[in-house]
């Protein structure tokens, strides 16, 4: 394997990767799952669960938590598995036996809904070092999107290496 240094800022990572996306997979949002969803993380707002709490609040179903795009990546992921066709963690080459987490921030423009089709996009941003090597870092940017009401929920994400025999 070859480990990045200054003089070699391989690493892990596939850097070829920036710039790329993975074709966007749609995901149908299914109530039983907001619901499942919703009590597993202890959400108290009926609008997660009830249907006609959720529509007395003005919104057409169930609205997803805020996390649900963790729900929504899972199964576009499992998707892209299932067609054959690369996911984030080959298209970048993440080696799960060093890779952590580094940062995730979220912009929600809309609420995502029970019955909605949405799909679920990735796009690798950047990779750069820190640490004098030890340490690599991959930038992504997943976006939720709803074909009339465009981008519902944008997430960024850095992930990070730390790289076998680097000096930390």
């Amino acid at each position: 394997m070859d480990v990045a240094t200054p003089a070699n800022p391989k690493g892990i990572f596939d850097r070829s990767a920036k710039g790329r996306s993975l074709a966007p997979v749609n995901v149908l949002v299914e109530r039983g799952s907001i619901r499942f969803f919703s009590r597993v993380l202890g959400q108290i707002d009926s609008i997660h669960y009830d249907v006609e709490a959720a529509r007395a609040a003005g919104h057409p179903d169930l609205v997803a938590p805020p996390s649900y795009l963790m729900v929504i990546e899972a199964l576009a992921s499992d998707e892209l598995k299932r067609r054959g066709a690369q996911t984030a963690a080959e298209l970048v080459n993440f080696d799960f036996r060093y890779l952590l987490h580094g940062d995730e921030t979220y912009a929600y423009r809309a609420p995502i809904y029970a019955g909605e089709e949405v799909a679920f996009s990735t796009r690798v941003v950047d990779f750069y070092d820190k640490k004098g090597g030890a340490m690599e870092f991959a930038k992504l940017e997943c976006d939720v999107t709803h074909a009339e009401r465009g981008v519902l929920v944008r997430a960024t994400r850095t992930l990070l290496h730390r790289l076998p025999g680097a000096a930390s």
